[in-house]
Parts: C-alpha cells; structure tokens; sequence
C-alpha cells in the first residue's frame, strides 16, 4: 500500500475514535454490524473507508470508471448497487445477465492477473480466498484500490450492499431494494413461534469427495439461527468457522431434532457420499431425525449459493421446514 495511503488510513482512525459516520453535510449512518466483522467506517464525497474482516481499514474511491469484481456472488451485489464490472471468473450462478458475455478471469483460486493488469481497473474487489488476498498484496503495489469481502451470511450481505450503494452514490437503491428485503426477511423472523423449546438442528455439508458439518456462519447456519433453531455445532467450533469435522458420535449424543444436509457438487453423488459415509453407520438409524423423517435435503440455490435479493425466499422456506404446519405469510405492500 503506498505511504499515502497508509498515513490516510491512520488518520481516519483516530478521527473514527471521536466521531460518527458522516459525509460531508450528510449525517446517514451506517448499517450496524453486530455479526458482520465488516463495517463502513466513513464517508466523504470522493471516498469511503471501509474496515475488513480481518480489521483492516481501507480507503476507497467512491464512482470507480474501472471495477473488476473477482467473485460472482459478489458481483451480483456490486451490479445491484448499480455498479458494473470489466471482467468475471467462470461460473454461471449468480451473474447478472449484463455479466453473462464478460471476459473471464479463470476461477476464483486460478485468477489471471495479466488480465487484469490489461484492463487497468481503478478498483479490484477480491473475496476473501487465500488466493484472493494474496493477489491482493500484488495489486497493492502496482497502487490499484482495493478491497477483500468475506460473505457468508445475510448480516454480510446487508453490510456489503451499504458499502457498494455508498461507493456508487446509489443511496436510494439501498432504500428502494435492501430495505424492503430487510423488512420482509424481519416479517419472516417475527413469525416463529416462541411458545416451544427452540427446535435443534445439524446440517451436513456433502460434496463429491467428504461430508463435513456447517456452524452458524454460513448461509444456511445464520438463516437457522435467526429463525430460533439451535446448532448443536455452534459452541464446538473455533470463532468464525464455517464446515468442520464431522463426528457422529457426537451427533448422536446430541440428537438433534432436523437434520439438514447442503450439496455442492452433482446431488446424486452427494448422496452417495452421504450413503457411504453416514447412512451406513450402526447408529444412524436411532437418530430423532432419521426416525421423524426429519433428514431434508436443501436446495442448493439457498443454501450453498448465496439468495441476494432471494432472502425473503430463503428464510421463509426454512422457516417452513424447522416450523412443519406454521403457515408463513409474506409481507405484503400496504
């Protein structure tokens, strides 16, 4: 990062410490970020500075010309926050049809930075891949802005578009399309019935090759959590994990009342995974779920691919499938 940068960045902070977000005459706050560990830290007319995952704080230029996005997920935001990109990395999920005929950059780990050093962007949006973030440090010294995004859950998706609308001073996006999202996704929330012991889940994540176990911080892990089911991995994991080792033994000893199973990958080999490493165990068939015929499947377009503007959707089919004969109605225009 250049010196500049670098002496920008610490100034910012230490006028961070005594005062709020403003922008310039403007006194608009920021999206609270309670279970994101990214935030907007500032706003002028010309930049935002942004903090990280990690905590590191950033100062970025606000109506970049040049943006390259390196993840398609989070394309897909940077687009409905009216912005557009020069390039993308392969995939078909989640690119906006705008998108679709972009030239490709190879695969989120496989990035061709040749590439991107040809398109000459005025700003670089990686995701938070190991091989992202060290592409990132190249970039830094060639003086490219730049910002890491770490999306998992619906807070991130929430904090991401703060930041996206406010670098294409698209405030009024974020108050015409996120703010209904928010409020049909709080409609769903408020719908769970609290008259009864919070349901407790497990959720398999099953790919080709391994079946492992998702926390709450993961698409499907915080949609459950916000809807009052309880993970039976949420305490047994180390601070911001995702997928970790499955025990089944553990499983059994806690038993959980549904369990959920996301696949990446082709869904039948999946399920042979799942046959191979799971069904065939002794102890299988004694679990509630399996029992109660409480072993769902999920659909990848929710569970594995992030919803987007599709989070009302999301939540209110799980909270269909936690809460078995609760009719959840949609919030409708009044």
């Amino acid at each position: 990062m250049p010196y500049t940068s670098r002496v920008l960045i610490f100034f910012y902070l230490i006028i961070l410490l005594s005062s709020p977000l403003s922008a310039e005459g403007q006194n608009e706050p920021a999206v609270e970020d309670a279970e994101s560990r990214m935030a907007v830290l500032d706003e002028t007319k010309t930049s935002v500075t942004f903090k990280e995952a990690d905590g590191n704080a950033v100062i970025l230029p606000k109506m970049p010309k040049r943006t390259i996005v390196c993840q398609n997920s989070i394309m897909d935001l940077w687009y409905m926050a009216g912005g557009v990109s020069l390039a993308r990395v392969r995939g078909s999920v989640n690119v906006p049809a705008e998108a679709i005929k972009l030239p490709q950059l190879g695969t989120i780990n496989t990035i061709n930075s040749e590439l991107i050093m040809e398109l000459e962007p005025d700003l670089l949006i990686f995701t938070d891949s190991d091989a992202q973030i060290k592409m990132r440090a190249f970039f830094e010294k060639e003086g490219i802005p730049s910002v890491v995004i770490k999306y998992n859950t619906y807070e991130d998706f929430r904090v991401i578009l703060d930041l996206f609308t406010r670098l294409n001073n698209t405030r009024e996006i974020y108050t015409n399309t996120v703010i209904p999202i928010e409020k049909q996704v709080q409609n769903i929330i408020n719908q769970v019935p609290l008259n009864s012991a919070p349901p407790t889940i497990c959720i398999l994540f099953a790919s080709t090759k391994y079946v492992k176990v998702e926390t709450q911080n993961t698409i499907t892990g915080y949609i459950c959590e916000k809807l009052g089911a309880k993970n039976i991995y949420t305490d047994n994991t180390v601070k911001g994990a995702t997928r970790v080792e499955l025990s089944l033994e553990y499983i059994m000893e806690q038993d959980p009342d549904i369990i959920f199973v996301t696949t990446l990958g082709d869904i039948e080999k999946c399920k042979s995974r799942i046959d191979r490493d799971i069904k065939s165990s002794d102890i299988w068939g004694d679990l509630s779920a399996v029992k109660n015929e409480r072993f769902i499947y999920l659909d990848k377009s929710h569970a594995i691919y992030k919803p987007n503007r599709f989070y009302p959707e999301a939540f209110k089919i799980m909270a269909e499938h936690i809460y078995p004969g609760v009719e959840f109605e949609e919030l409708t225009d009044e």
